[in-house]
């Protein structure tokens, strides 16, 4: 058996805590400015009043997409890989699953760059669905990426 750590797994609840309090922190000061009587917005002179229900939903909105922005970035996917003997197991830590893969499913590892030395692994099986992984170092990814392209090849042999 074969483990590929791509994330730790305190490091990205840390990122999750921090992901969620600023995108709060938008939406709240956002709601704040929405909220405040038009005529001590000095900026928006003639400027109407917000109505309270309106400025929830524009700073709900507001924060929705910073953190849905942020976690389909960073956090989405899955974090560890389990080469077992005929099954390749994927585990998720947002929400926390396990998936369960035959290795006679995946047709190919792929290693995909993102930016500043960091990069995701993919997963792509006979039926087009695809897997990958949260962002992660380039390191990890390439190590991941060359340990499941040989599992992968052995696979096709006799």
């Amino acid at each position: 058996m074969m483990i590929y750590e791509l994330v730790s797994a305190s490091g990205a609840m840390v990122a999750l805590v921090v992901f969620l309090g600023f995108s709060l922190g938008i939406s709240m000061a956002l709601y704040a400015l929405l909220v405040r009587p038009a005529s001590r917005r000095s900026a928006f002179q003639g400027a109407v009043d917000i109505q309270v229900p309106v400025a929830a939903l524009v700073s709900t909105v507001a924060f929705g997409l910073i953190f849905g922005a942020l976690y389909a970035t960073t956090l989405r996917g899955f974090h560890r890989v389990e080469l077992l003997e005929d099954q390749v197991r994927l585990h998720y830590l947002f929400p926390a699953r396990t998936v369960t893969l035959s290795r006679l499913e995946l047709t190919q590892a792929e290693h995909i760059p993102a930016h500043q030395g960091r990069g995701h692994l993919r997963l792509r099986t006979h039926g087009g669905v695809t897997y990958q992984s949260a962002l992660a170092s380039e390191r990890v990814v390439l190590e991941s990426w060359e340990g499941l392209t040989a599992y992968l090849d052995g696979a096709a042999e006799p």
